[in-house]
């Protein structure tokens, strides 16, 4: 039976030290035939997560990489509700299944290349990236828009509500007072050459979730979900960079979905 491991932390974990041991959990996968089997420890808030899977390939690692830190967050949110006290888990190691450690981190690098607002590489000077942090931080609705997007990558059970409500804020951002909301949705495309459709599927698939239904959405939805938001708040980000001017077409082809 394939093991790995998910090493990581509490946190805090000066001010408040935590441990747990937890019964072990059974999962069974509604995408695929995998299942595992997955072991908690927690010790002077030092995390353990071990998975004893049924099968596993170095491509299966995003998925179990889901299902280990949503039932990580699960034990620890427990003790959070019982404490008062905010906590979080971070895993930054991991490991594999010959054995070997290595060091782990959240990356979608299909989304980093989405991003064209602004640039940021290793020993480079970073490009426009001080004048989309102005607007970010002296805009609200758009910092707590990009904060939705940036929480659903790590939090993926919240991918369909954050992105829904994220492009619910730029909306609301970029409509002038006094518009209903139809116009500002008509505004709203036009400047960033989205069509209706394209936006539908990350507005329609959010209903569940928002209204406490949270139904199962497969994850080649939710990672599409993923990569539309991303690309609306870039659009998004180079139309205020741009004086707030409709974005040509050349340069941003209608998105069309």
């Amino acid at each position: 039976m394939p093991t790995i491991h998910f090493l990581g932390k509490v946190l805090p974990s000066t001010a408040y030290s935590t441990s747990m041991d937890l019964p072990t959990i059974k999962f069974a996968s509604g995408d695929s035939d995998m299942a595992c089997d997955i072991t908690i420890t927690i010790k002077n808030s030092a995390i353990d997560l071990q998975c004893d899977m049924n099968r596993y390939e170095r491509k299966d690692l995003e998925y179990v990489h889901k299902v280990a830190y949503d039932l990580a967050r699960g034990a620890v949110n427990i003790m959070a509700f019982a404490t008062g006290i905010t906590l979080t888990v971070i895993f930054d190691q991991l490991i594999n299944v010959d054995g070997t450690v290595s060091s782990f981190v959240c990356h979608t690098p299909d989304h980093a290349a989405l991003c064209t607002a602004y640039e940021l590489k290793l020993n480079e000077t970073p490009r426009d990236f001080g004048e989309i942090l102005k607007i970010i931080l002296t805009e609200p609705a758009l910092f707590l828009a990009l904060d939705d997007l940036i929480t659903s990558t790590s939090l993926h059970h919240l991918i369909t509500v954050n992105s829904a409500r994220a492009i619910e804020g730029l909306r609301h951002a970029m409509a002038p007072p006094g518009i209903s909301r139809s116009q500002a949705w008509e505004l709203f495309r036009t400047n960033l050459n989205i069509t209706h459709n394209y936006l539908r599927l990350i507005t329609d698939q959010s209903q569940s979730g928002r209204h406490g239904e949270n139904k199962h959405v497969p994850g080649t939805i939710t990672t599409e979900i993923g990569r539309r938001s991303w690309t609306v708040m870039n659009r998004f980000l180079e139309f205020r960079k741009r004086g707030n001017q409709r974005l040509p077409l050349a340069e941003f082809p209608l998105l069309t979905g």
